[in-house]
């Protein structure tokens, strides 16, 4: 098959490779969609070659099934959630991998940049015709884990919402606390994506700089936002969050690779302030935001601003990867 592999620092190249081959329990699916996620940005800069297949916003058709499969079959249309748990835990037989306690990473599903990739029956949710493939491989991951940080924020009709960080998962942010009815003031470096968030429905947009505290404020009668998504994953962007609450209020952390410094006595305990953890999405909430698209109470398509084939990778991974003025989502379509 068909697959993306990198050479070096700014060398990702197609590649010919074996095709994979489904074991007990898994599925062999051909690739329609697949999503260019910010956490892949690593392998543009990686000195070394990577040999191993990267990405993890799938979806595609059923080609084949590995011994104990029962549920689907061969022609199904599948989204992937890419969260490979223990599948014997409570967590994991409530399809929330996220959850599972024997989680370590070796079990996950990779491999999106290529024509095919082996993953768990449990790990694929049937996609309708009335879906297209771009939507459905925006389903666990760009959708799937802003709606459920905002679940984990519990996000209410009539709450005052700060998004930091308005790359793909942000702007979904926006998207979805406005359809719950919040006020949603977005913050982001880069004008832009201010613009882009202000088109998709954001009340407000700001620069994520010092005076982003008491502008909040200003937006909020003096009180502060109740919740606060840090989607970056940029340290700076913690104080500034945190100092944009009111009192009670919850800082949900999304984006990562953030180190900070806190100080719980000023900046959480005498605030009442809660900081939560909010990693991707369970199968129960792909099934919810796959609905949301079914009908067009969201439309991912928004979002997309490059398109390609496998073949146009590289260069639309460059385009991602550099921030080139204008870009937003990639998807890049392996096999039509």
């Amino acid at each position: 098959m068909k697959a993306i592999h990198s050479f070096g620092a700014g060398d990702v190249r197609l590649v010919t490779v074996p095709d994979p081959a489904p074991s007990e329990g898994q599925v062999l699916i051909q690739i329609t969609a697949t999503g260019i996620c910010g956490s892949d940005k690593w392998m543009w800069r990686h000195p070394e070659p990577v040999t191993w297949i990267i990405g993890h916003e799938v979806a595609g058709r059923v080609i084949a099934l590995g011994p104990g499969v029962t549920r689907l079959r061969v022609g199904q249309r599948v989204a992937v959630n890419n969260v490979g748990g223990c599948g014997h835990c409570p967590a994991c037989r409530a399809g929330d991998f996220i959850l599972c306690p024997q989680w370590d990473g070796s079990l996950d599903i990779n491999g999106g940049y290529a024509e095919l990739v082996a993953a768990w029956e449990r790990n694929c949710l049937p996609v309708p015709d009335d879906l297209d493939d771009e939507a459905a491989c925006l389903i666990f991951d760009n959708f799937g884990t802003p709606y459920g940080a905002l679940e984990r924020g519990e996000v209410r009709h009539g709450d005052d919402v700060l998004i930091t960080g308005l790359g793909p998962i942000g702007m979904a942010a926006v998207i979805l606390a406005k359809l719950r009815g919040a006020y949603v003031i977005a913050a982001d470096p880069l004008p832009y994506r201010r613009d882009f968030a202000l088109r998709l429905g954001a009340d407000a947009a700001l620069p994520p700089d010092e005076q982003l505290p008491d502008a909040v404020r200003d937006l909020t009668s003096g009180l502060g936002v109740r919740v606060a998504l840090e989607c970056s994953g940029k340290s700076s962007a913690y104080p500034l969050a945190l100092s944009s609450l009111r009192v009670g209020g919850t800082l949900v952390s999304v984006g990562e690779g953030a180190q900070i410094t806190l100080r719980p006595s000023d900046q959480i305990i005498r605030r009442t302030l809660r900081i939560q953890g909010s990693w991707y999405s369970g199968m129960h909430q792909g099934r919810q935001v796959m609905e949301l698209m079914r009908t067009r109470q969201i439309d991912p398509h928004v979002l997309v601003t490059h398109r390609g084939s496998l073949e146009e990778l590289p260069a639309i991974y460059r385009t991602v990867c550099e921030v080139e003025q204008g870009v937003m989502k990639a998807v890049i379509f392996p096999v039509k």
